[in-house]
């Protein structure tokens, strides 16, 4: 997996009303069809779509990932995410933009060679917002504008 995809959760694969209490997690909604992950297959389903192959590895860029480790972390994903994942972000409580630029640097990735999905753009490194897609954080991947412009910046990416 030469290519990389950086994957927040909350606000990407369910709704950012996410709480961590006492141990447990959960999604503040009262919509019996949103839950934790509710839309993990769906970004599967994207991956699979856009590379069959198997080219693009995630990255886990997430509070999840910085509270529980990385590799607990991806176990709450679908299988199929989870064999793409290849490690995590540090640098916490940095910007999820530039602990994704440390990353980066860390693994000497080319500067071209990923893109990252996050509903949080706060602190974003500017020479760095064409490879973020922005979502709306009650959302997610739902959003089809959103799920067309990750298929575009996944396909970019591949063409690298």
């Amino acid at each position: 997996m030469s290519k990389t995809l950086f994957l927040d959760y909350d606000g990407v694969l369910h709704p950012a009303s996410v709480w961590f209490n006492n141990g447990e997690i959960q999604l503040d909604s009262e919509d019996e069809n949103l839950f934790l992950f509710c839309w993990a297959p769906l970004l599967e389903s994207i991956l699979d779509d856009e590379d069959p192959q198997g080219q693009i590895g995630i990255v886990l860029s997430t509070t999840w990932g910085h509270r529980y480790g990385w590799k607990v972390a991806a176990k709450r994903l679908t299988p199929g995410l989870q064999n793409r994942v290849k490690g995590g972000t540090t640098g916490y409580p940095q910007s999820r933009g530039r602990q994704i630029e440390m990353y980066a640097e860390d693994v000497r990735m080319p500067h071209n060679d990923w893109v990252a999905i996050d509903d949080d753009d706060y602190w974003w490194p500017e020479r760095h917002l064409d490879k973020l897609v922005k979502t709306d954080p009650d959302l997610g991947i739902l959003c089809k504008n959103t799920q067309q412009l990750l298929r575009l910046k996944l396909r970019e990416l591949l063409l690298r």
